[in-house]
């Protein structure tokens, strides 16, 4: 069974209006399931005070790119509406099972189009494009998703006086909302990969009970990954692939040049705690606390984080 959805809120994404006045209003989304697709905004209006429009279609389509009005794609499904009168505004509309195409395999860019019958248009069975709406995110069909950057932000915990590296989208809402009491942002995060490309690899994350540290050990070494269990029997696995980074040089902890290191220090306490950092400088100001770095080459380097997109701002303590 294949099956998804999409939603998108119209304010966070482009909108192009034409000249006939009717537009799509605020959120879209799609869910489907095989075959079978259900089409959803909330709602349409006709901005025309004078004009009605003619009968109108919510259409989802699947294009290369991000669609700007006039790329060719493929149709996906369609839901067909009746017309609107001058100044009308339907509530929400969502269209019940219709018929989904889904398209060939490949990296696709879906967008809901409304469009309405014009007698002038050639193509898509005379109905002509009035409005969309873009999903930001790509389709993959029949192929494996490309790999991403997304952000490893850090957390502090003033009153274990511990750090936390979270790269899940769900893990950081969860500790910014205050789920995870206690936590809060301290300005420094690096990127990394939400899969593995030609030179980054898992990240195994382990969870270090109550009594020993209550906190969290990543490592992005396979060796590493694989022996903790055995030199610290009372260490819980969490992922084996938390996100995904390069290796250092094993000899020299040298990084590629699109890319820059990223260290780990450990306090050295009985609640034993690490801390991750592209920053040299917050590295020399945690080693004076009595932090101690560990890893690669001279310069003990653990990892190495792409090298743009963000970087360290200010640090909380």
């Amino acid at each position: 069974m294949h099956c998804a959805l999409g939603v998108v809120l119209l304010a966070l994404v482009p909108v192009f209006a034409s000249a006939t006045q009717v537009k799509l209003v605020n959120y879209v989304s799609y869910t489907y399931v095989d075959s079978t697709a259900n089409l959803a905004t909330d709602g349409v209006q006709n901005l025309d005070a004078e004009n009605a429009t003619g009968p109108l279609r919510l259409e989802l389509w699947a294009f290369a790119g991000t669609y700007d009005g006039a790329m060719t794609g493929t149709r996906l499904a369609v839901s067909p509406m009746a017309a609107l009168a001058a100044g009308e505004q339907t509530g929400r509309i969502d269209s019940g099972p219709v018929p989904y195409a889904q398209p060939a395999n490949g990296a696709w860019y879906y967008a809901m189009l409304l469009t309405e019958f014009d007698a002038t248009a050639s193509s898509n069975d005379g109905y002509a494009t009035r409005n969309w709406i873009n999903f930001p995110n790509p389709v993959y069909v029949g192929v494996a998703p490309l790999p991403h950057r997304i952000s490893a932000i850090e957390f502090y915990h003033p009153g274990l006086d511990h750090y936390f590296m979270a790269a899940s989208t769900q893990e950081i809402a969860d500790l910014d909302a205050g789920v995870h009491p206690g936590w809060i942002r301290t300005g420094y995060q690096f990127v990394v990969w939400d899969a593995a490309t030609v030179n980054a690899g898992p990240v195994c994350r382990y969870y270090i009970p109550p009594g020993y540290g209550d906190s969290h050990f990543f490592s992005a070494s396979p060796y590493e990954c694989s022996v903790v269990t055995t030199m610290f029997p009372l260490l819980v696995k969490e992922s084996d692939a938390a996100f995904y980074i390069a290796l250092p040089d094993p000899v020299t902890g040298a990084c590629a040049i699109d890319e820059q290191p990223v260290f780990r220090l450990w306090n050295g306490r009985p609640d034993s705690n690490h801390r991750y950092t592209t920053s040299i400088a917050l590295k020399v100001t945690m080693i004076g606390q009595g932090y101690v770095a560990g890893a690669y080459g001279p310069d003990q380097v653990a990892m190495c984080a792409p090298k743009d997109l963000m970087r360290p701002t200010v640090a909380y303590r």
